[in-house]
C-alpha cells in the first residue's frame, strides 16, 4: 500500500509538473483564429467583385506567418508546431491552397526553386523581413505567370504543388494587434484591428463593411489620388465619401447584409464621438449613413448581371 501510494504521489507530482510547465498558448491561437476570420471576409469581398477590379491579384487562399515575429518563439512553437520558419497559419475555405490540400501548419520550404531557409535570402534583422519578402516574391511570379511551384513540409513529408490561383481583386488583409478601434489601407493591404475584430464580433456582414470600405481606398487608388494631389481635408473627404459609396456595393455583390454597413456605422459613431471627424476628414455618421443608404437604393435599382451589380465607381458608368 505504502509504495502504491508513494507511486500515486509521484504520477501526481509529474502531472501536476508538466501542466505548470505547460506554456499557455490561448493568446496566439485567439489570434490565429481572427487571422482567419480576417481572411474569410476578404477572399469573400475580393473574389466577388473580381470582373469590376482593374487591380487584381492571385491570392492563394490562405495566411502565412513566421516564427520570428512572435514575441516568444517557444509559445510559438508550440502553439503552431512551425515545421519550417515560414509556415501556413490558416487556409480559407474554397481557396486554391484548400483545393491544393495544404494544411495550417505546413511549412513553407521552397518557392519556384528559391530556398528560404538559405543563409542569404534576407539580410534585413526585422521579424517581418522574411516573410515580406517571400509574400512579394509570390505575388510577382503567379501575377507574372498565373503559377507558383511550391515546396511544403507537412505532416506527412513533403509534398510539391502548383498554385494556381484565380485573379481577384487586389488586396492583402492583416490583423493588427492593437486594442483600437481602427482600421486602415496603405493602396495594397488592409488592416484591422483587433479592438475593431472584437467590436463587430456579433455580425460578420459589420465585419465586411469594415473591410469593404479599405478595401474600397485601394481598388480606387486613393492612396496615389492623395499623394498626387496633396492630402488636403477636401480631397480626403472626396476620397472617404467614395469609399462609403463603394462599400456597399461590394458588400452587396458578396451577399453580405449591406444594411449591416448602417448599423456599423452608428454604433462606431455613437461609440467613438467625433474625434478626428471634427477636423473635416470625415462625414459625421449621420451622414455617412445617408450616403450609403442613397447608394443601397441605388443597388436595388441597378439590373444584375450573371447575379452581380457592376458598382458605378468601378466601371465606365461612373457617377
Amino acid at each position: 500500500m505504502l509504495l502504491a501510494a508513494i507511486l500515486l504521489l509521484a504520477a501526481l507530482t509529474t502531472t501536476q509538473a508538466a501542466f505548470a510547465a505547460a506554456p499557455d498558448v490561448s493568446g496566439y491561437l485567439a489570434l490565429v483564429k481572427q487571422d482567419l476570420r480576417l481572411a474569410i471576409v476578404g477572399h469573400r469581398l475580393a473574389s466577388a467583385n473580381a470582373p469590376f477590379c482593374a487591380r487584381k491579384n492571385r491570392n492563394p487562399g490562405w495566411v502565412l506567418h513566421d516564427k520570428s515575429q512572435y514575441p516568444d518563439h517557444a509559445i510559438a512553437q508550440a502553439a503552431f508546431g512551425f515545421r519550417a520558419p515560414v509556415a501556413v497559419s490558416v487556409v480559407v475555405p474554397g481557396g486554391a491552397a484548400e483545393a491544393l490540400g495544404i494544411k495550417p501548419g505546413d511549412g513553407i520550404m521552397a518557392v519556384n526553386g528559391v530556398n528560404l531557409s538559405a543563409s542569404n535570402f534576407v539580410q534585413n534583422e526585422r521579424a517581418s523581413a522574411r516573410l515580406e519578402k517571400l509574400q512579394d516574391m509570390l505575388a510577382d511570379v503567379l501575377d507574372t505567370t498565373g503559377t507558383a511551384d511550391i515546396m511544403l513540409t507537412t505532416a506527412n513529408g513533403p509534398k510539391w504543388v502548383t498554385l494556381a490561383p484565380p485573379a481577384i481583386c487586389a488586396s492583402r488583409f492583416w490583423l493588427d494587434t492593437k486594442s483600437k478601434l481602427d482600421a486602415g489601407a496603405d493602396g495594397a493591404s488592409v488592416r484591422v484591428t483587433e479592438g475593431l475584430m472584437a467590436f463587430t464580433a456579433n455580425d460578420e456582414s459589420q465585419l465586411a463593411a469594415v473591410v469593404a470600405h479599405e478595401m474600397s481606398h485601394n481598388l480606387l487608388g486613393h492612396r496615389q489620388r492623395l499623394a498626387a494631389n496633396g492630402n488636403s481635408n477636401k480631397l480626403i473627404l472626396e476620397t472617404e465619401v467614395e469609399a462609403d459609396r463603394l462599400t456597399v456595393w461590394l458588400m452587396a455583390n458578396a451577399g453580405y447584409d449591406t444594411a449591416a454597413a448602417l448599423r456599423f456605422i452608428e454604433r462606431y459613431g455613437r461609440n467613438t464621438g467625433l474625434g478626428v471627424l471634427s477636423v473635416g476628414t470625415h462625414l459625421r455618421w449621420k451622414n455617412r449613413r445617408r450616403v450609403m443608404q442613397q447608394e443601397i437604393a441605388l443597388i436595388e435599382q441597378a439590373v444584375a448581371k450573371n447575379g452581380l451589380r457592376p458598382p458605378p465607381l468601378l466601371t465606365a458608368d461612373k457617377l
